[in-house]
């Protein structure tokens, strides 16, 4: 019976055999597959089996569905093809997990230490899975991986500094400006200098204090 293993992101790994038609992936608890990872979708993917083969279809998630590393709407699956939703990684086979990865009697899930995914049959992660139908372009990586992932060294300029000197010296030309522009108008409508007019008319108006000294 066809199977896919998870590997969870706290290290745990979790097989599902595909017993039925349509097995549905993601992080809602109505899925016969719950996904805790943030990058999952409530509903992110279901994989149907069919006289065809096994299917796996993306359900509109927000991080996609990828098979071997080839972002997709649907696919068919292979043993050892590895399929990723959001940042889980799973792996199908075609019949049964291996045997260190077997479910527990009366249907229980196992979960026990996580296991490195085998490498897939010689695909590449450029190359996508046979039947796939592409996603549209334009979407990138997983949002919960843009937000750690850290800049690389020297990939952008820190220019915290700069654009600091650049407001200070936007500012004192703006408040030149304004000064200008009052003096001159200052010059025209009352024919004098603004700044004398101004002088005088602060220090004019203080009262005089004479101070007599007593012999």
């Amino acid at each position: 019976m066809a199977s896919v293993v998870f590997y969870m992101e706290d290290g745990t790994t979790l097989v599902h055999k595909l017993e039925s038609d349509v097995a549905t992936i993601g992080r809602h608890p109505d899925n016969n597959v719950l996904l805790t990872c943030p990058s999952s979708s409530g509903r992110h993917a279901i994989i149907k089996v069919t006289d065809k083969g096994v299917y796996v279809q993306d359900l509109g998630s927000s991080n996609g569905t990828r098979v071997n590393g080839a972002e997709i709407e649907e696919a068919l699956l292979k043993d050892g093809d590895r399929v990723g939703f959001g940042d889980v990684q799973a792996v199908f086979y075609a019949g049964d997990a291996p045997s260190v990865l077997e479910e527990k009697p009366q249907g229980a899930p196992r979960l026990s230490k996580s296991l490195p995914p085998p490498a897939p049959n010689n695909v590449s992660p450029s190359t996508p899975a046979a039947g796939a139908k592409p996603a549209p372009a334009g979407r990138a990586l997983s949002p919960v991986r843009r937000a750690y992932a850290k800049p690389a060294a020297g990939s952008y300029p820190d220019t915290t500094e700069s654009g600091c000197m650049t407001g200070i010296i936007v500012t004192g030309m703006f408040v030149i400006a304004f000064v200008v522009g009052l003096a001159m108008r200052h010059s025209k409508e009352m024919d004098g200098n603004m700044f004398e007019d101004l002088k005088d008319k602060v220090f004019g108006s203080m009262p005089k204090i004479k101070i007599e000294r007593k012999e």
